[in-house]
């Protein structure tokens, strides 16, 4: 989701910079504004994306070191 947004917004920057060149500022202030609205919704879960990689991360080190610990306990 967060890259579909980020190529959106890129996409919207793109439009903008070519209605800026080509068209005479036509609907340029509406594409940098939804550029802006999809950047800011996409950095969120670029966010949220990455505290779930490092959760998973933690998560599987714990339970690495809770089975080097069941080993090293006497049966």
């Amino acid at each position: 989701m967060a890259l579909f947004l980020s190529a959106l917004s890129v996409a919207c920057f793109v439009g903008a910079a070519v209605s800026l060149l080509r068209y005479d500022s036509k609907h340029f202030d509406l594409l940098v504004l939804s550029g802006v609205i999809f950047l800011s919704a996409a950095i969120p879960s670029f966010e949220v994306d990455m505290t779930l990689e490092d959760l998973k991360s933690i998560d599987h080190r714990l339970r690495d070191i809770e089975t080097a610990i069941g080993k090293l306990r006497p049966a």
